[in-house]
């Protein structure tokens, strides 16, 4: 009887540690938690002019398909940056990191999420890349879209309208804000600074 106890136990401990590290080597094929949330946000209610970000489960960091390098960036992966924008509560003068850096269009958006959440307005920063069915032509404020990026819960699929065009370098920066949380986010060159 004490055998079979002891064989039952050991059973039990050997399933524990087989399931933990298979929860462990399936992590390790996802982005980190970090990643994931990178560009999780509270939605600032003080501010409708704001991006609000709350999406748990946003992966930002896939880089849209189709979107090009930037040959020349005043900024290179790894360069640590200072953000000087506030686009979120709390973000300007967070200390970030260089991921990528690329040339295309940025856009902010108006658009109503699909989880019939409020009309979030002036959203920043939407890619070309990120906009269902466009080419390589600029659209115009005003013009309707169809919003393809999951930067934030009630986003991927919700219908939109251009507010502001531009054609520059984005750069996807990792930094943490205030209160010690890590996104990612799309900024202009213009909204960052050498470390």
């Amino acid at each position: 009887m004490t055998n079979k106890l002891h064989l039952g136990a050991m059973s039990l401990f050997l399933l524990f540690i087989l399931t933990a590290c298979g929860a462990n080597e399936e992590n390790s094929n996802k982005p980190s938690d970090a990643t994931e949330t990178s560009t999780n946000m509270t939605n600032d209610d003080d501010q409708n002019t704001s991006n609000s970000n709350t999406n748990t489960t946003a992966t930002p960091s896939e880089i849209p398909e189709g979107i090009k390098e930037a040959e020349n960036p005043k900024f290179k992966v790894g360069d640590q940056v200072i953000i000087n924008a506030e686009h979120e509560e709390d973000m300007k003068g967070s200390q970030g990191e260089i991921l990528g850096a690329y040339d295309t269009i940025v856009y902010s958006v108006s658009f109503t999420p699909t989880t019939g959440d409020y009309r979030e307005e002036n959203h920043k920063w939407v890619v070309q890349e990120e906009l269902q069915g466009l080419d390589e032509e600029m659209l115009a404020p005003g013009s309707e879209v169809i919003i393809d990026t999951d930067q934030e819960e009630g986003m991927q699929g919700a219908e939109g309208e251009i507010d502001t065009a531009e054609k520059t370098i984005v750069y996807m920066v990792q930094y943490v804000d205030a209160d010690g949380t890590m996104y990612q986010k799309w900024f202009k060159e213009s909204e960052l600074s050498a470390k």
